[in-house]
Parts: C-alpha cells; sequence; structure tokens
C-alpha cells in the first residue's frame, strides 16, 4: 500500500478504535456508525477526500484488515480503546494461539499473564508469525507467548474470533502461557 493510502488507513482507525469525538461520530455499542455520516465527518475534519471506493481498495490492499463496511455502516475490527461490544459470539479457539510483545512487557506478563492495559481486550495472533508482526511493532526482536488456547477456553475463558485473524480474550492467566521466542 503506497504512503497515502497507509496515513488514511492509520487516520480511519484512529478515529474508529479510538476518538470518534474528534470528528463529531458516535459509534454504537459494537463500534458501527453510519458510513455516509463517517466520510462527510471524517473529510470535513482531515481535508482529505476519502469515499466508499477509496475505502474498499485499503481494505483490499492492507493485509491488516483493520476495519470492515457492513451494509451502510463501518467499524473497527479490533483494536479498540473505548468500550465496544464483540459482534461475533464466543468461539472454541484452536489449541494454541500466540502473543508478540516487548521484553520488558514480557518480564511482566510472566508473572501476571496478559492483560488488556489501555485496550478493550487482549489480541491473540492465529499464528506465531502474526505474533512476531505485531510484536516487532514495539520491539525489533519480539517475545513470542504460546497461548494454551483450548484449555484456557475449557476452563471458561470466552475467546471471540475475528476476520483479521485476531482472537479476543478479557485476560489470560500466566498459567496458559509459554515463551516460545525471546
Amino acid at each position: 500500500m503506497d504512503r497515502q493510502l497507509t496515513r488514511i488507513s492509520k487516520r480511519i482507525s484512529f478515529v474508529l478504535r479510538h476518538h470518534p469525538e474528534r470528528i463529531g461520530i458516535s459509534l454504537d455499542q459494537y463500534g458501527r456508525v453510519n458510513l455516509e455520516s463517517f466520510m462527510n465527518h471524517f473529510n470535513r475534519h482531515y481535508g482529505t477526500p476519502i469515499s466508499e471506493p477509496l475505502i474498499q481498495k485499503i481494505m483490499a490492499q492492507s493485509d491488516k484488515q483493520r476495519y470492515a463496511i457492513e451494509g451502510d455502516t463501518i467499524r473497527a475490527l479490533y483494536g479498540h480503546s473505548i468500550p465496544v461490544k464483540p459482534l461475533t459470539p464466543p468461539t472454541m479457539p484452536p489449541e494454541f494461539l500466540y502473543h508478540g510483545t516487548t521484553h520488558a512487557a514480557a518480564r511482566l506478563i510472566v508473572d501476571e499473564g496478559l492483560k488488556k492495559m489501555d485496550r478493550d481486550f487482549v489480541h491473540l495472533s492465529a499464528n506465531q508469525q502474526m505474533a512476531i508482526q505485531v510484536g516487532k511493532r514495539r520491539d525489533n526482536h519480539p517475545v513470542v507467548f504460546e497461548v494454551q488456547a483450548k484449555a484456557a477456553a475449557t476452563a471458561g475463558i470466552l475467546f471471540y474470533p475475528t476476520k483479521s485473524g485476531i482472537w479476543l480474550v478479557d485476560a489470560m492467566p500466566a498459567k496458559y502461557l509459554q515463551v516460545i521466542q525471546s
């Protein structure tokens, strides 16, 4: 994706995940907003003309699948720091999921488990490569945890899948985590 589309994509994600009020919109309880209203407010605020075809182009070119257009609405798929309810019901996860993080955070995670911190959910990756990519955002050589997801689900932890291969949970106790790359 070229620089201009990446910049627009990040702005769309920022608004839908963290600060809809910044452009004068409100999200419903699931994080959705009317697409036409979103584009109008976005264009007015940023002075960057976006359209549904442009958003579709960004979605088609992005490997991260940060948001989705559903009917006449748009929403971020994950990564919210504002409270939203998941649209999907809890689902039994695969046996293992993964979490990539910094060395500093890993020291705390080993003792305390994964916590949502400033997000609405803990994010787990479907495979080790995704976890490495996520971890590299803040650490060139991230620590990767293998999560005993199926065992955690059997013990009552709810897992919510997303279209992008990210699984959402409220928290993950340390007993279900093992460092597999450091």
